[in-house]
């Protein structure tokens, strides 16, 4: 059906049959798919960015808060094994429940907007209208697209379970009998002995996940253009890819890698450009400040353009080769739209770069350049003596840290003891595990030697020890290290001595397990708490009652910093040893950084003390565009 009024502005002829199937596949690589995107693209290059603005603004509103909501909802189940450490068969099988449930709700986001790109493609005659004829067109979809996303994961996990258990088997066989602290570090000839097994393993189940993936790529425009309910769109997809999947994941894989470097490609292009156009500016803050919200916008945009051509590439991919495999088209029921749709986009165009400047603005009016960062000595200054140990607290109190962090477990006769590892093959290269050890016998390991010849004799101090030693030069980070069940027992050892020595003002007792945390609280309502976690789990602030959260670096991001702003706590991030990254995270905003280089940390931050606010605003800037080239160690991945 056509409006008497003309094509670009009235309903859709979406009616057009599928495009005439490829007679050799071989052909794919000869341009063929080529044209038929660059035909598509020409057609509703317009339509097409209007639906990404109007997607984009509808994920921010709706999609993101309500999958942020549905994951914290579920965090209760799932919070320790995630947070923290693993422990047994019933934790692995929560998380790995927790992470399908993201995955889906991922997948599915991803899946209402390739849909509304499919529906955009899949039109002709139109320009504008078809765009917000396309949203209310995935809504009308989303249940059937919300069943396929959670199929496919599913299907992904349960194809996950065999080697990840194989894996796990492998490694209690293999690695099961070191601590896993010393296996990441000192990496025992059973490692390789692990990953020589393990590894084709890995390469054939993800072997099996990229077939299924591939089985399934065609499955979304069979549901959107077809009309086929999610069952049998997945058979629709098996159906039409038989026999052509090496060709097509050839193709896709390709076009993936393509598009993913682009973002890499812009943000390394601004990052190189930031210095020198800005330093040019007069050094007066107003002028910089202005220059850098000019600067961001223009980025935004950038980065968004970006992402609309990778989004639209693998949409016209994906329908080109539906169609030139077999793939058919129904008559598509369309909405009621705006009147004047011409206006209508080029309003939502314009609106985006107003909320983009005005972002930017707002971030860079907002920074708090002056914020005060304190440095956490890692084990002491574990980088320049033996961890845990007396000498590494005279070093890090000698570097001026504001803070000490160390480890406590008990002995086998219930001593607080300061080690680390649950046994003493990395330090000192005894096997015998803590709670198994008398505090007499403890007391004869040497935890100097192997560290260096010159701190031979060094022994593992008591927690008591190491209290008075410290003696209010620094403030004592304690994190609690349970055994076999012990952690009721070592929380009140723990609190025992602190009370004793009367340090309670200048302790803070930490942990990975929330509930141990929890635990501390009502055992010790006014002692300060961390919880230490490898990710900020959406909704961990509603879950757990603490005072400062020390996240692990590499998962730190602008939304973990504005999460700590709201809810009120301090972050912080371990373990940095980098100069580099000191100053990208005390750019981003953290207020702690934990370090075996406390020397090098209270270095940087006196340097970031002498600039000027302009220097500072430049120095941001730098920090924000600067990517994670600088790769984690082993040693700053692990607590």
């Amino acid at each position: 059906m056509h409006d008497t009024r003309g094509a670009d502005i009235g309903t859709c002829d979406t009616t057009r049959t599928s495009l005439p199937p490829v007679a050799d596949d071989r052909q794919l690589l000869r341009g063929i798919l080529v044209r038929d995107m660059r035909r598509d693209l020409r057609r509703h290059l317009r339509p097409m960015l209007a639906w990404y603005l109007l997607f984009t603004a509808f994920a921010t509103v709706a999609a993101a808060p309500l999958t942020t909501w549905s994951l914290a909802a579920s965090l209760h189940w799932v919070e320790r094994p995630l947070a923290g450490d693993v422990d047994g068969l019933v934790d692995n099988l929560l998380a790995l429940a927790w992470l399908t449930l993201a995955g889906g709700l991922a997948w599915f986001v991803v899946l209402l907007q390739q849909a509304g790109m499919l529906l955009v493609s899949a039109s002709r005659g139109c320009r504008y209208r078809i765009a917000a004829m396309a949203l209310l067109g995935v809504m009308r979809r989303a249940g059937p697209l919300a069943t396929l996303a959670g199929a496919q994961v599913l299907a992904h996990a349960m194809l996950a379970l065999p080697w990840l258990a194989i894996g796990a088997a492998l490694y209690e066989a293999l690695l099961g009998g070191y601590d896993p602290y010393y296996v990441v570090i000192a990496r025992p000839p059973a490692l390789c002995w692990f990953l020589a097994a393990f590894l084709p393993v890995l390469v054939a189940g993800l072997f099996l996940h990229a077939r299924l993936y591939f089985r399934w790529l065609l499955a979304t425009p069979a549901l959107v253009l077809e009309g086929l309910a999610p069952a049998a769109a997945l058979v629709r997809s098996r159906s039409l890819t038989h026999g052509r999947r090496r060709r097509v994941a050839v193709l896709v894989v390709g076009v993936a890698l393509t598009v993913a470097a682009l973002p890499l490609i812009v943000t390394e292009f601004y990052g190189r450009a930031a210095t020198p156009l800005l330093d040019g500016l007069p050094p007066h803050r107003l002028l910089v400040s202005t220059g850098m919200a000019a600067y961001l916008t223009l980025y935004a945009g950038t980065a968004l353009g970006v992402l609309f051509v990778g989004t639209t590439v693998n949409a016209l991919l994906v329908r080109a080769l539906f169609h030139r495999f077999g793939g058919g088209l129904t008559a598509l029921t369309l909405d009621a739209v705006p009147s004047r749709p011409g206006r209508f986009i080029w309003a939502a165009e314009a609106v985006f770069l107003i909320v983009a400047l005005t972002q930017a603005t707002l971030a860079v009016s907002s920074m708090n350049l002056r914020r005060e960062v304190t440095v956490t000595a890692h084990r002491g200054a574990s980088a320049v003596a033996p961890e845990n140990t007396l000498a590494a607290f005279r070093a890090a109190v000698d570097a001026g840290a504001d803070a000490i962090e160390l480890d406590v477990r008990l002995s086998a006769d219930g001593a607080p003891v300061v080690v680390h590892d649950r046994d003493f093959l990395r330090i000192a290269g005894d096997s015998r595990a803590v709670g198994e050890t008398s505090l007499a016998a403890i007391r004869k390991i040497d935890a100097g030697l192997r560290f260096d010849p010159a701190f031979a004799g060094e022994r593992i101090p008591t927690l008591a020890e190491a209290l008075a030693f410290i003696d209010r030069r620094a403030l004592t980070l304690i994190e609690l290290k349970p055994d076999g069940g012990n952690a009721d027992q070592l929380l009140a050892a723990t609190l025992r001595e602190i009370e004793r020595g009367g340090y309670e003002d200048v302790v803070m007792l930490a942990s990975l397990s929330p509930e141990l945390v929890r635990a501390a609280r009502a055992a010790a309502p006014t002692m300060r708490l961390v919880l230490f976690a490898n990710a900020a789990l959406p909704g961990a602030t509603r879950r757990t009652d603490f005072d400062m959260l020390g996240l692990n670096h590499v998962a730190l991001d602008s939304e973990a910093v504005a999460a700590a702003r709201q809810h009120g706590y301090r972050l912080q991030v371990w373990t940095v040893n980098d100069p580099a990254l000191m100053a990208r995270y005390m750019d981003l905003g953290v207020d702690d950084i934990s370090t075996d280089r406390p020397a090098e940390a209270v270095r940087v931050r006196a340097e970031r003390a002498a600039l000027t606010d302009v220097e500072l605003l430049l120095a941001r800037l730098r920090s924000w565009f600067r990517r994670h080239q600088l790769t984690a160690t082993p040693h700053q991945l692990a607590r």
